[in-house]
């Protein structure tokens, strides 16, 4: 990062907005090569630049952009939004839209002639398979007594990282009936919401002795269309939390703004920064200290000279994104601590809070959860909502075992409406996977992870943890044409552990 910080003294910027066919990066005849580290070899081999006077001509580098790119959000856009339906609708469609695929699993898994009934066809001792959604009975799930304690003079429940406990039981509803489940089954990894098919037999203690289950497994998927041209990158971050007070989380932020815009390091790598083709913020945009959620209960000439925390985050938010887009096409998520709505799907934030930026069109504004299609490439995500409530309540403690999971039981958050806020759906629960993305990834987790997992269809999925930024100052880039994964640190004054280094520019 020393390199990088002369960089910024020392060498002109590059213009990466400029058109016409990017030249070859220098020290390098091809940017497929194996194993290129932009920010340290292509440094290294250019190490007398950064100490040589500005040249009297600056190198040009054209943005290499994506051929094809298509918003696939639509299903999680409201339009005229309405509270006053229950939330028993959504229940009964995902097990309506659910049922064909298990019973096909089923099928599968158990041979053709396996019984699937409902649940008030049982029969005590009759081996067969039943679908339905599950409920969790939880003996610590949170409850709403804890919110209004003050005025009951109840103690409220201390929080807790899992809410799970060895007296949890699995309970199986379908349209009409429920009936506790037994047997082999693993209670604490499962939730509430999940749509599976269990096989065993209604015993006489009016409990179903389950010995086998499945889920719908991954849904079908499209190829990716190989790239022809340069290797392209999409750049994954999350978790700015601007706002928050914190200097390098600041100083690690502009540094990714002027790595991705070309403004820092020598040319070898503002040529390599020129193939992120796009950025992809995904939520916390703004810091868990600006909610001022006390406020609200405040005498109002308390609060009437005062600004809220957010007003000053929003408006840096907004002069970082008119930087990078004024380079790059950035698409923004909200999250948690974003001003949108709380629940899933979340809406696209206001244009309004962003009147620097909104002037440039390769800003978008997108939901979440949110989905694209990059160059051939299926991108489906969440600021992360979905698998923190699932962490929660579940046995599970990795995020990609989270998300590998939610893709078995092909359902982004199954534990929405239950403890996880969601719009009541009554038509469709659009939450269902339908189709199988080919990069999966959730926002604002601890640290990196990614894995490629591979369906019995031939399905490849990257599954990426991004972590959070304002934590790690680290990001993730992904190679659309190898669907590789790395992280990327922009840490101001250098990582403790060992440097992870820049772009990874393989084929």
């Amino acid at each position: 990062m020393t390199e990088l910080l002369h960089a910024l003294i020392l060498e002109p910027a590059v213009d990466l907005t400029s058109t016409g066919p990017p030249p070859p990066c220098p020290g390098h005849s091809s940017l497929d090569t194996s194993s290129t580290d932009m920010f340290s070899e292509q440094a290294a081999q250019r190490a007398h630049t950064l100490l040589s006077p500005p040249s009297a001509s600056n190198a040009t580098f054209a943005r290499v952009p994506v051929v094809t790119y298509t918003n696939s959000s639509q299903p999680f856009r409201l339009g005229e939004r309405s509270f006053s339906r229950q939330y028993a609708h959504i229940y009964a469609t995902r097990l309506i839209q659910m049922r064909p695929f298990l019973v096909s699993r089923a099928q599968q898994r158990w041979g053709n002639g396996v019984l699937v009934k409902k649940l008030c066809e049982l029969q005590p001792g009759e081996k067969c398979c039943v679908v339905g959604t599950l409920f969790k009975a939880m003996l610590l799930q949170p409850s709403i007594l804890r919110e209004v304690s003050e005025e009951h003079n109840l103690l409220p429940q201390p929080p807790r990282s899992k809410y799970i406990h060895a007296d949890d039981e699995l309970i199986l509803e379908d349209e009409l009936q429920r009936i506790k489940l037994a047997g082999t089954i693993d209670v604490a990894k499962l939730v509430t919401g999940t749509v599976l098919a269990v096989l065993g037999s209604a015993g006489d203690n009016g409990k179903f002795l389950v010995e086998d289950h499945c889920f719908a497994g991954l849904a079908p998927q499209k190829p990716t269309r190989p790239l022809d041209t340069d290797s392209r990158f999409v750049l994954l971050v999350s978790g700015l939390g601007l706002g928050g007070g914190g200097g390098e989380s600041l100083l690690g932020t502009q540094l990714l703004v002027d790595v991705v815009t070309g403004q820092l390091g020598d040319e070898g790598e503002q040529c390599s920064a020129a193939h992120v083709s796009r950025v992809i913020l995904a939520g916390n945009l703004l810091s868990h200290n600006t909610q001022s959620r006390d406020s609200i209960n405040k005498a109002k000439y308390l609060t009437k000279k005062t600004q809220a925390a957010s007003v000053e985050a929003v408006k840096m938010l907004d002069e970082i994104l008119l930087q990078l887009s004024a380079s790059v096409p950035v698409d923004v998520m909200p999250g948690e601590f974003d001003p949108t709505n709380y629940t899933l799907p979340q809406q696209p934030l206001h244009p309004c809070m962003f009147p620097l930026a909104t002037a440039y069109s390769t800003l978008q504004l997108v939901t979440n959860p949110y989905q694209a299609t990059i160059d051939g490439v299926r991108f489906l995500g969440t600021s992360g909502q979905n698998v923190s409530d699932i962490f929660r309540y579940s046995s599970m403690e990795d995020h990609l075992e989270i998300l590998e999971w939610t893709l078995q039981v092909r359902h982004i958050s199954p534990t929405a409406p239950d403890t996880l806020g969601c719009y009541p759906f009554y038509k469709t629960d659009p939450f269902i996977f339908l189709e199988c993305p080919h990069v999966y990834f959730c926002g604002n987790t601890l640290s990196f992870g990614s894995k490629i997992i591979r369906g019995p269809e031939d399905q490849t999925v990257l599954l990426v943890a991004v972590p959070d930024f304002s934590a790690t100052q680290t990001a993730c880039l992904v190679n659309l044409r190898s669907l590789a994964c790395q992280p990327i640190s922009f840490s101001g004054f250098g990582a403790e552990e060992e440097d992870l280094g820049g772009l990874d520019l393989g084929p």
